[in-house]
């Protein structure tokens, strides 16, 4: 019944602006993260989402100086499988923490999504 659907899903998200990812990235972050109606709970993951995906495509921008990552290589096979390997790890263990009512301790992420979800980061600050 559903053995088409993997056809249609990759050209749908092809169809969207290359400005979409900034887009939704910013309803969430001023949506949700900002709102304080929301729990601290449900903010807090989702800006760790939002930071893990800003920093697979760090990772993902800057691998393109190393030369040797281009090519169809060993070296190029092992290092994209250890970073996707790494990154789905990330995401099990933020998965197996959400679930389990908990918060993830992430290196630097859970830190900086903390204080996103706390303090008031950016815009206008008054001086005194």
């Amino acid at each position: 019944m559903f053995e088409n659907l993997i056809y249609f899903v990759p050209g749908a998200i092809k169809r969207l602006p290359p400005w979409f990812a900034m887009i939704y990235c910013y309803f969430g972050y001023i949506g949700i993260v900002k709102n304080k109606d929301w729990s601290h709970y449900i903010r807090f993951h989702l800006m760790m989402g939002m930071l893990l995906e800003t920093a697979l495509q760090l990772i993902w921008y800057t691998s393109n100086f190393l030369p040797l990552i281009h090519y169809n290589g060993c070296f190029g096979m092992h290092y994209w499988a250890g970073i996707g390997f790494g990154y789905i790890l990330v995401l099990f263990e933020c998965v197996r923490c959400a679930l389990g009512g908990r918060y993830a301790h992430i290196p630097f992420i859970s830190d900086a999504a903390y204080i996103h979800t706390v303090f008031n980061v950016g815009g206008f600050q008054r001086p005194f």
